[in-house]
């Protein structure tokens, strides 16, 4: 029995459709696909893999004489997964063709208001009727603008999703792909940090306009126009930090650094146990404040407050763990 028949056999056995089949191995259907009708052949670092999740031995799958299946004595609970160097390069330029489009899907929400906000002066001369006839069409546009982010969102997720066991796993990369990857991230950094600069100036000083515009005594439709404006200056920041940062955490997954280092990683989980508790009990006590005083201009006050509580408790939780 040659490979491709042992591949399609076991996996049958195990009764999993070659989609399941590849999402366990961090491969495309279409791989699994080229394996069990011979048109490819795993390498070596796969096969390995295979043997490990199919609990047999390399010899069983690579020796054509041995058709009956011989499985391995090896540990069972051992969930690293392999990465090669061919399969980092496709995840990193995924990550990285993704990061740009949510980053524009998030462009897309921080300028859905603009219409809304411009509609609302240009009609305002024209009496009520046109006000609200310019207030319809500026809620439609926003919530067109933010139908087409969300769509943004489900898609990229759905590219990126046979690499979400990544994560959660312990990933051990095949030799040499560290110090590759060290040295792309080395050269990556200047571009990041240059990003991440650009973005967060043009966060802080989107407001100087509007503000040098006030002091000035600038008209009121004039103030409109550079609070749109705010917005165009926020999203574009938005959207460097946003596609730079995905390009960069996805350099820390592979080497299992930064937010996804295992300490951190133990961090996360508590922190989401805490968050899954905490965020329902405010937000209740923030719907029960609001309506009884019906002062909803106040009450918004809780999440900031709740931020930085929560920020504190997390410490603590966490130095207590440890």
């Amino acid at each position: 029995m040659i490979l491709a028949d042992k591949i399609l056999d076991l996996r049958k056995t195990n009764g999993w459709s070659q989609e399941e089949l590849a999402e366990k191995m961090n491969v495309s259907r279409q791989s699994v696909s080229k394996w069990e009708s011979t048109a490819a052949i795993p390498d070596i670092n796969k096969i390995l893999e295979l043997a490990k999740l199919f609990g047999v031995t390399t010899d069983y799958l690579l020796k054509d004489d041995i058709d009956k299946a011989v499985y391995s004595d090896t540990d069972d609970n051992d969930s690293r997964i392999r990465i090669s160097l061919q399969e980092a390069k496709e995840f990193l330029a995924l990550k990285a063709e993704n990061g740009k489009k949510i980053a524009f899907g998030v462009m897309l929400c921080i300028l859905s208001p603009i219409t809304l906000i411009l509609m609302a002066v240009t009609a305002e001369a024209k009496g009520a009727s046109a006000e609200s006839a310019a207030a319809g069409v500026g809620v439609v546009v926003l919530l067109l603008m933010i139908a087409a982010a969300v769509a943004i969102f489900i898609l990229s997720g759905a590219k990126v999703k046979r690499y979400e066991r990544l994560s959660t796993k312990d990933i051990e990369l095949d030799y040499g792909v560290s110090g590759i990857l060290n040295e792309q991230r080395a050269a990556f950094e200047t571009k990041h940090l240059r990003s991440i600069v650009i973005g967060v100036v043009l966060c802080i000083l989107c407001s100087v306009p509007l503000i040098v515009a006030g002091v000035s005594g600038a008209s009121e439709p004039t103030l409109i126009y550079l609070t749109a404006l705010l917005f165009v200056i926020i999203s574009i920041g938005v959207f460097f930090i946003v596609s730079s940062s995905t390009v960069k955490n996805s350099y820390d997954l592979l080497l299992g650094e930064g937010e996804f280092s295992p300490e951190y990683r133990e961090r996360n989980k508590n922190e989401e146990r805490l968050g899954s508790i905490y965020w329902p009990i405010v937000l209740a006590g923030y719907l029960l404040w609001s309506f009884l005083s019906g002062d909803w201009g106040t009450t918004w006050v809780v999440w900031p407050v709740a931020a930085v509580l929560f920020g504190g408790i997390s410490a603590l939780f966490g130095n207590k763990k440890r």
